[in-house]
């Protein structure tokens, strides 16, 4: 019965800490291979299995929403006082990473302007930089997906062409593919200006600046660090291994697995900003740098 209660436990704290947007990955991933699994039955028996594989990726998403009960019950009571506007009552309903992923896209067309408009990058403070691009996947990965979104679109109208007869609905399916090609190419550009301003982390004599674009950035004061890590492991496994809980860590990195980790001091709590949801106190920070040494002798001496 302990082993029971313990291994549920278990599942609800991964719930905890998997975040909304994972969450949906693994939701369309299920659905996927649900469909993919109804095309490989016989036809005698995939009527009997739709409906269920249909339901998985549903309940994948309510388990989630059943999980998260606790922190949208403290939302409702942190609006629930007099004087309260009325678009912070509403956007207590929705899930912290929800608006947040709706901010990202208002910063991702923002950072698209100012890369068209040539404008000039926001001002970093004056320190040692701290690079993640030079020695990272970041460039390869932008190409990877710049090539994925040229090589989908005939492949996409090719199959169009193919499967379906009707002329309305192929040239629907036509323009949808070349809007979510374009929504891609728009979103590389914007993460690549944003980036390249950036250009790395700054340690200046009182803060580490934290800077990957739009999708996280911090300021924190080097006497909040208490001690300085290389990571030769993933993060899980790390964790794992030193009894620490994934919500209690954030990454700061482009795409690369982090060789670096921060841990902090609770007393100071910093904010992190990561994909535009503001994570308070986090109690490890964990990196990808270029020279994790350089920062780990930097913070020694």
């Amino acid at each position: 019965m302990a082993a029971a209660s313990m291994k549920f436990r278990e599942r609800i704290d991964w719930l905890h800490e998997t975040n909304w947007l994972t969450m949906f990955g693994y939701a369309w991933v299920t659905l996927i291979c649900g469909h993919l699994l109804l095309f490989a039955l016989p036809d005698a028996a995939a009527p009997h299995f739709k409906r269920p594989l249909l339901l998985l990726p549903l309940l994948l998403l309510v388990a989630k929403d059943l999980a998260s009960a606790p922190d949208f019950a403290r939302r409702m009571r942190r609006v629930a006082r007099p004087g309260t506007a009325w678009s912070t009552r509403l956007g207590a309903l929705l899930p912290p990473e929800f608006l947040a992923l709706i901010k990202l896209d208002r910063a991702m067309w923002r950072s698209l302007s100012c890369w068209l408009r040539r404008a000039t990058p926001p001002v970093r403070p004056h320190g040692t930089v701290l690079t993640y691009t030079r020695q990272g996947a970041y460039s390869t990965v932008l190409a990877l997906a710049m090539c994925a979104v040229l090589i989908e679109l005939p492949i996409d109208a090719m199959i169009a062409s193919l499967l379906i007869d009707n002329p309305r609905a192929r040239t629907v399916l036509h323009v949808m593919s070349v809007l979510s090609a374009l929504y891609t190419l728009a979103w590389v550009a914007a993460d690549r200006w944003q980036v390249r301003a950036a250009g790395g982390h700054v340690l200046t004599d009182e803060v580490l600046d934290l800077s990957v674009g739009i999708r996280a950035f911090g300021s924190i004061p080097l006497n909040a660090i208490e001690h300085c890590e290389r990571v030769a492991e993933p993060r899980d496994k790390w964790c794992k291994r030193h009894g620490v809980a994934l919500r209690d860590t954030v990454v700061v990195s482009p795409f690369d697995a982090p060789n670096l980790v921060l841990r902090l001091d609770p007393a100071q709590p910093v904010t992190i900003t990561y994909y535009q949801f503001e994570k308070t106190g986090p109690r490890y920070v964990f990196l990808y740098l270029d020279r994790p040494e350089q920062l780990a002798a930097m913070l020694v001496d």
